[in-house]
């Protein structure tokens, strides 16, 4: 598969050597023996990845559902729940006809299509769009600033992370600074402590190309998906279980008319003979 050396626009070569980026990479525990210095694999990282739901429109069909492009336009995959439904709210109102539905998607897998990962291609365009919300407030500050003409083809997927929120089994990354905060909050700081937001901020690809080429201890990074992220995957589940439900109801009923219907022409066959003669 493609290796992700560099996460640019197509044929940009990758920088001769890896300078140590100056972003909110979390950095390896003092206490972290050698042993647990190693860089991640690609199905490792992305595993990681997927503890984060995204969400995609799809059109519902018997049977199943398909993705939902436009004529000409893009696999869009949407990290903020407040984003995927205005996009639904837009498809919906141009394609009145289509029965249209958000389903949430494991970020990996999308990050993987949007990268072009393990020859996973999509065969339209796709995007990732990370909070609109957010990568207004915060923009490219977590992209080191020589890298940012680089990687301006897609995102900016601004993830954020505080050294001190981490613990040896655990080194937590948020997808807002709202989450990070809350996070901050609670573990008893007051917010004027925070260290500022370039040391706070970086980039989905940065960390990712971090985990998979430095050898460090990767293993206790954890994804956490923003609180909305969880109540539009638990709504969509419960919405789906109801369609089945349906569906299984109506199945039921059809099956239930068949069996009457088929007794009924039974009946008929098994008396046909019974009828009086036709008097002449």
């Amino acid at each position: 598969g493609h290796q992700l050396q560099h996460m640019g626009r197509k044929g940009t070569r990758p920088p001769k050597k890896a300078e140590p980026i100056k972003s909110a990479i979390p950095k390896a525990a003092p206490d972290s023996g050698s042993s647990q210095l190693q860089c991640l694999t690609q199905q490792e990282a992305l595993t990681k990845l997927d503890r984060v739901s995204v969400f995609n429109i799809v059109v519902e069909k018997p049977g199943g559902r398909d993705v939902f492009v436009p004529q000409g336009g893009t696999l869009d995959f949407f990290a903020d729940a407040d984003d995927a439904r205005a996009a639904l709210a837009a498809a919906r109102e141009a394609n009145p006809t289509l029965p249209l539905e958000l389903e949430a998607a494991p970020l990996g897998r999308a990050f993987s299509i949007v990268q072009g990962l393990f020859g996973i291609r999509a065969p339209m365009r796709s995007a990732l769009h990370f909070s609109k919300a957010v990568v207004d407030d915060v923009g490219y500050a977590g992209v080191p600033e020589a890298a940012r003409e680089k990687m301006a083809s897609a995102g900016p997927w601004p993830l954020f992370t505080a050294d001190a929120l981490r613990s040896p089994g655990a080194i937590p990354i948020f997808l807002s600074r709202e989450e990070l905060n809350a996070c901050w909050a609670k573990s008893g700081r007051s917010l004027d402590s925070l260290p500022p937001l370039e040391e706070c901020a970086t980039d989905l690809r940065i960390l990712i190309a971090s985990t998979l080429s430095v050898a460090d201890n990767w293993q206790p990074l954890l994804f956490l998906p923003p609180k909305s992220t969880t109540l539009l995957e638990k709504e969509l589940a419960q919405k789906r279980e109801r369609q089945e439900q349906v569906m299984l109801n109506m199945q039921r009923a059809k099956a239930i008319v068949d069996a009457e219907d088929a007794s009924a022409q039974v009946h008929l066959k098994v008396h046909a003979d019974d009828e009086p003669p036709a008097l002449r």
